[in-house]
């Protein structure tokens, strides 16, 4: 301790005289502390593990026993944790008992005791006053112990009868003071309680027992009980003949401390990885840019008293240590505050927490390791933003600090060449990985599953990430002198900004780390605002919509459960409580001879193309008035013409002139040839277009029946809440109704939220940096002051000073983010790069002048006079 007990002595002494300069430090590394703490203990909580996910999912039971349909089971090697159905073994795959009605008693031990847990058995549709919803059912012996904390009762108790349900809140409020609940079959059930899933919480749900009436039981499904075994219990030798007789036991032991995964990682996995270790790489570059300006600025205003060190023996690195433990002071408070204040937050506000994450936190879970490792980096990066302060601080000479000088940058400014090649290298590796992840999902999009196919191929993200990583680093190093160039362009500023830009250049050991740290904030707002407009040009270049626009759209006879019938009563009904102009009616083509199956197929218009070698195109035709479809543009109007003539009418695809289509009902001898087609490209994006083949209705009825399946009500206006309200009555659903309303973008919520997250970074980093300034340049001001100048100089100075700091950092933020978003545009499909210039244009040029005026009003115009030598 003998080279380190002076300096502590006098860091600790100078962190007490400079405590606004040591708090603001402090804060800037409590508050990511702060963030990843309480974010690493909500969601630990709400994915809990151990012995609270065993409490969670069997209660106070000793383990779950799976009763499937068959006589014996095949459990691979590390899948003790699975969660489904376990796959039947070979050669044992046909069903020989009913799970629900089988009593597995005689293969478990003597004095085990059983109970049904809460499972999900599916959705069921209830009444509500004036219309009908559907809600979660979940059934089981919630009378029994063994049940206990597996979900959350807040009133009353859980049902114990085939009569009895408990409800959700959720539920609860649109029953409102009713005590029955009633199933669209018109029978009723008594609620006994309300409860809440410990999940997805505020979802409306049903409690109900297994034997209720509400559901039909599956009699293939695989049944759940919890088991409560005895003492003497073998739990392996017990698994094992409960495997061979198609039975499958998890035990609590295995839920609380699971098995490894036997199959390891893939390299897709450390994708999500590597994209987290970039947020906080640069998470911590932003505490030490920030925290550095400030310990520079410290060090400089302690310059006569590290002189004085230095004239009384001290060396170079006992000044290094005064400064680097300074950084230890002001990482400890700012960790030690940090994580007291997450503490608090977090056990202060479980409901809003519970709420937010939808899920009841039914025990604290503390990542412990997570936290020491916050800990860690949070004092790790108190000590790296000292470093470079205290290495320069060592560098001075003894005279000039006893003088209180210090050294002014007033070399030319030269912007170094590996900084340049740095630069374009990142550039360009973000451009090839964004074309590579294109270029991937390109491909996977002719894929079965089309426009819903994703790609997310390690190589190119590892590139794209390496590329941005690359260019920030170039930015960072090249900004002191990038900031010099900019202020020689100043000459035609007036004086508070002239004063400004030579502020910024003579002391770029100041202004080129906060100008980096505000680009580096900039980028993030900047970035979440290119990926989120490239995300919504996306979702709207793939909108199909239902129909025209401005008409309301009625599916009937879908064959689904709580389906809506077709009568002309209804119809009509439906046309006196809408601004109806027309209506049209479109049916699908049922051939005479059809035959009905389980799966309510229809059918099938074959079409054979070139393109498709393996077979045909298959489409359902469904008759439409020529009418209905001219209203469809120009695509319309040809379909109309070819409809008026008796031809189908098929979508995308290429026939032959006179090609003609076959027309059967699931049999393949039964064709009729006699259907003249034509098509003419790629429809409007409406789904009755895109996935169905056309004809007219007088065609149609050569041809079979038309049994109606959409009404499409062309409106006068757009219908009011309470004529809509009117429908959902008549229809006892308020989702039966649709009205075309185009693709919603949400992208004034995103303009909102850009711009206020935006403007705080923007302003951290400002208020910083001008606060700095002036602390450091008081000397001159007061010489500004004592020759004249006006008092409201000094607020024109800082308003000047903010605005430079906040309109280079935007620019140059804004450009980062930008590589954030042309690979967002590879990413999510966007038919093109889509430039948010609104929140762009705000956060360029409104968020610079907010911080300048922000600074001109919070800036005092008069200060005491100072010596020019303290």
């Amino acid at each position: 301790m003998g080279k380190w007990a002076a300096p502590l002595r006098i860091a600790r002494r100078t962190a007490r005289r400079s405590l606004g300069r040591t708090l603001l430090v402090a804060a800037l590394i409590g508050l990511p502390v702060l963030a990843a703490t309480w974010l690493g203990i909500v969601l630990k909580s709400a994915s809990p593990s151990g012995e609270t996910l065993a409490a969670n999912t069997i209660g106070r039971a000793d383990g779950r026993l799976d009763v499937t349909q068959y006589d014996k089971l095949q459990v691979p090697p590390g899948q003790e944790m699975t969660y489904g159905e376990p796959p039947p073994a070979e050669g044992h795959d046909k069903a020989v008992r009913t799970p629900s009605t089988f009593d597995p008693s005689p293969l478990l031990p003597a004095g085990t005791k059983l109970a049904r847990p809460f499972v999900d058995s599916g959705m069921v549709e209830v009444r509500v006053p004036e219309s009908k919803t559907s809600v979660t059912l979940l059934t089981g012996d919630g009378a029994n112990p063994l049940t206990t904390g597996t979900v959350k009762l807040d009133k009353g108790r859980l049902p114990a009868k085939a009569d009895e349900v408990a409800i959700s809140p959720s539920l609860a409020e649109k029953l409102g003071s009713a005590d029955t609940v009633e199933s669209t079959t018109g029978k009723r059930y008594t609620v006994v309680g309300i409860t809440r899933m410990l999940t997805m919480q505020s979802a409306p749900a049903i409690f109900a027992t297994p034997d209720s009436t509400l559901y039909e039981v599956d009699p293939t499904r695989t049944v759940q009980y919890l088991v409560d075994l005895p003492d003497s219990a073998d739990l392996n030798q017990l698994s094992t003949e409960l495997i061979n007789n198609g039975l499958f036991l998890l035990p609590r032991a295995t839920i609380v401390d699971p098995p490894p995964d036997p199959y390891g990682t893939t390299a897709d996995d450390i994708g999500p990885y590597a994209a987290m270790a970039l947020v906080i790489g640069f998470g911590i570059l932003e505490i030490v840019l920030l925290a550095g300006t400030a310990f520079a600025v410290g060090a400089r205003r302690q310059t006569r008293e590290l002189g004085l060190v230095m004239a009384a023996g001290g060396t170079p690195g006992d000044v290094r240590r005064i400064v680097v433990t300074q950084g230890l002071f002001a990482g400890l408070v700012g960790v030690a505050g940090g994580l007291a204040i997450a503490g608090l937050a977090v056990f202060s506000a479980k409901p809003v927490w519970e709420r937010m994450t939808d899920t009841i936190f039914t025990a604290w879970q503390i990542p412990w390791g997570t936290i020491v490792a916050i800990a860690v980096l949070g004092l790790g990066a108190g000590l790296a933003a000292a470093v470079v302060p205290a290495i320069s601080a060592g560098r001075q000479a003894p005279m000039a600090a006893l003088a209180g000088r210090f050294t002014v940058t007033a070399k030319a400014a030269r912007i170094r060449i590996a900084a340049v090649v740095l630069l374009a290298a990142g550039l360009v590796s973000v451009f090839a990985g964004s074309a590579l992840i294109a270029a991937a999902l390109k491909s996977a999009r002719h894929s079965p599953l089309g426009q819903q196919a994703t790609a997310t191929p390690s190589g190119p993200i590892a590139l794209v990430l390496l590329g941005i990583t690359a260019s920030v680093a170039a930015l960072v190093w090249m900004l002191p002198s990038l900031v010099a160039k900019v202020a020689g362009l100043a000459r035609s500023l007036p004086l508070s900004g002239r004063m400004a830009m030579r502020d910024a250049a003579r002391h770029r050991h100041r202004t080129g780390p906060a100008t980096a740290a505000i680009m580096m904030a900039v980028a993030g707002t900047a970035a979440v605002a290119f990926a989120a407009s490239n995300s919504i040009a996306a979702d709207a270049a793939n909108y199909i919509a239902v129909g025209r626009h401005g008409d309301a759209v009625l599916r009937v006879n879908q064959g689904v459960p709580g389906e809506i019938k077709y009568t002309p009563a209804l119809v009509s009904g439906l046309d006196s409580q809408l601004p109806v102009r027309t209506q049209y009616e479109l049916g699908d083509v049922l051939l005479p001879n059809q035959k009905p199956n389980q799966y309510g197929y229809l059918p099938i218009l074959a079409v054979a193309t070139p393109e498709n070698s393996e077979g045909m195109n298959g489409f359902s035709l469904q008759a439409a008035d020529p009418a209905f479809i001219a209203r469809f543009g120009e695509y319309g109007e040809k379909a109309a013409a070819a409809l008026r003539d008796g031809k189908v009418v098929v979508p995308d695809v290429k026939l032959d002139p006179g090609q003609k289509v076959a027309m059967h009902n699931d049999d393949d001898q039964n064709y009729l040839r006699n259907l003249d087609a034509v098509s003419f490209g790629r429809p409007p994006a409406v789904q009755f277009l895109r996935d169905t083949a056309l004809i007219s209705r007088d065609a149609a009825r050569e041809l079979g029946t038309i049994r109606v399946s959409e009404v499409h009500f062309e409106l006068t206006r757009e219908p009011s809440k309470d004529e809509l309200g009117a429908v959902a009555r008549t229809l006892g659903t308020d989702e039966g109704l649709q009205v075309e309303k185009g693709y919603q973008s949400p992208g004034r919520l995103f303009l909102i939220g850009i711009l206020l997250a935006a403007t705080v970074v923007t302003l951290l980093g400002v208020a910083i940096s001008v606060s700095l300034s002036a602390a450091e340049g008081r000397a001159d001001l007061a010489t500004l002051a004592a020759i004249g100048a006006p008092p409201r100089r000094r607020r024109s100075l800082a308003a000047a000073q903010a605005w430079v700091l906040g309109q280079l950092g935007c620019v140059l933020g804004v450009g980062v983010g930008a590589l954030y978003g042309y690979t967002a545009h590879a990413a999510f499909g966007s038919p093109h790069f889509v430039v948010p210039w609104a929140e762009i244009g705000g956060i360029v040029v409104v968020v610079p002048l907010f911080a300048g005026l922000l600074a001109w009003l919070l800036t005092r115009s008069r200060l005491p006079m100072v010596s020019r030598i303290d």
